[in-house]
């Protein structure tokens, strides 16, 4: 069920979505597009420290879906770094009443939900 779940909240959080002026919005699948196709900037572009955090816990989400013996503190540790990148998200469109934002982060937080209310029932 866990491999489900990480395979859940990596597909989730890759249709983010966000907006920024003047009239710029991507999902993260196309930022993260973005950052690997502009060679000439990508060790500067990975050294930012959320595109690095992202990056990371993105990997430790996929090691977990393909690796099932992948040590579970690592993986609740990236699970939680990633749900509190998304809750950034979540008040960002809160604040600024879009609701496009809202809505793109709502699944990620519900498998994140779920993930942490199995996590406790254990």
């Amino acid at each position: 069920m866990n491999r489900l779940l990480n395979f859940g909240l990596f597909i989730a959080f890759q249709f983010c979505y966000l907006e920024w002026p003047p009239n710029n919005s991507m999902f993260l699948f196309q930022a993260e597009f973005e950052i690997f196709s502009k060679t000439e900037s990508l060790f500067q572009n990975l050294t930012h420290p959320i595109i690095l955090l992202g990056l990371l816990t993105q990997i430790v989400l996929l090691t977990g879906v393909f690796y099932q013996k992948l040590n579970k503190r690592v993986n609740n540790i990236a699970v939680l770094l990633l749900s509190i990148l998304v809750l950034f998200f979540f008040l960002i469109g809160i604040l600024g009443w879009n609701y496009k934002i809202m809505a793109s982060t709502t699944p990620f937080l519900i498998f994140a939900g779920i993930y942490f209310t199995r996590l406790r029932l254990k």
